[in-house]
């Protein structure tokens, strides 16, 4: 599997042209439209405002204004049966979505709290199923303990919140959700925000009402991402909570979990490693994250055919200093966005990957 930077993006010269922004600018999420081409999301200095990049062929790119109020963060992506395009996130201590028909023109749209407007909400993760939307996301301290959040939507206009859960919703905080079924399954980390303890799973057979899956298997590690697998079942990703290990887990139903064995693919020795995203292109998974040694890291990728084994995929000098955070399919290949520079800055940076 090999990555490209976009060859056509201007270099920089201190004007913010599109994709070069100085300083700590996030891409946070990719999807694919109905059209064809992708959409990305992300938020921009110097005060955190959303923005949206649309791409045609993944190699050239268009910035364009999502919303003006900040500071304001959107962070997942998902498209509807209909075309609609939908992401979440948060703006100050308030859950916020938005929803698009092309990618260019934003709306914005008030999400009712779950618990209160004196804690602060959060959207995390979004996904579309036969019942429409459904996000996750959190009620709490950005760095204390959380307590994991549920909203559906027929359309990604009207929010509505689930209905909380005390003891299947305790001291969690949901990461990701795939549609699955003619339901949902969710993963995310248990504990505190800055000190997580585990991972932890829910399905729902529609979105409004959740059961909690605690396995053996989630301790120790947390869950980031999750994908329907081409195979049959779901993957999860992640990695320890020392980030020495990248982490897998596989199931057949979201009710019953399996860690993947430690391989040597998923180590890296005294350095620190970790899995950020996970897709099913074609008949595989690829699943993407970092190694890093001292300071900079290494975007890098694995694909799997079972969700149990995984072979690293060779790096290319374009994933030196950079950080994978999102994958879509393009084709029978991918389409990668993260950021070039990390830990001193974070410039926005695409990442094609063509046929295998």
């Amino acid at each position: 599997m090999n990555f490209e930077a976009d060859p056509s993006a201007p270099p920089w010269k201190g004007d913010h042209p599109n994709l070069r922004f100085a300083g700590q600018a996030i891409l946070t999420d990719v999807v694919g439209m109905p059209g064809g081409g992708h959409v990305a999301i992300g938020y921009v200095p110097p005060n955190w405002q959303p923005a949206a990049w649309t791409s045609a062929d993944g190699a050239n790119w268009a910035m364009h204004a999502v919303d003006p109020t900040t500071p304001t963060f959107p962070v997942a992506l998902a498209v509807g049966a209909d075309g609609v395009i939908v992401a979440v996130g948060r703006s100050g201590r308030l859950p916020v979505a938005w929803t698009t028909a092309d990618g260019v023109t934003w709306r914005r749209h008030p999400v009712p709290l779950a618990a209160g407007s004196e804690v602060a909400e959060r959207m995390t993760s979004v996904a579309a199923g036969a019942h429409g939307f459904v996000a996750g996301g959190s009620v709490g301290p950005e760095l204390l303990g959380r307590h994991a959040s549920f909203w559906t939507s027929a359309d990604g206009i009207a929010w509505h919140p689930v209905p909380d859960d005390a003891a299947a919703f305790a001291d969690a905080e949901v990461r990701a959700i795939t549609a699955f079924g003619e339901g949902f399954v969710a993963v995310g980390a248990v504990g505190p925000a800055q000190e997580p303890t585990g991972a932890v799973a829910w399905t729902s057979p529609d979105g409004a009402t959740w059961t909690r899956v605690d396995e053996a298997g989630f301790s120790g590690g947390t869950a980031v991402a999750i994908a329907a697998a081409p195979f049959g079942g779901l993957v999860a990703v992640g990695a320890d909570l020392d980030r020495r290990e990248a982490l897998t887990w596989t199931s057949p139903d979201g009710q019953h979990w399996t860690r993947a064995p430690s391989e040597p693919s998923r180590v890296y020795p005294g350095r620190f490693v970790w899995m950020t995203d996970v897709a099913a292109i074609g008949d595989i998974v690829i699943a993407i994250g970092d190694y890093q040694a001292l300071q900079r890291g290494t975007a890098i990728a694995w694909v799997s055919r079972d969700g149990i084994h995984w072979d690293r995929a060779h790096s290319a000098p374009v994933q030196e200093q950079a950080e994978f955070y999102a994958i879509a399919p393009r084709g029978i290949g991918a389409v990668v966005v993260g950021s070039f520079g990390a830990p001193d800055s974070y410039v926005p940076r695409i990442w094609i990957s063509p046929a295998r």
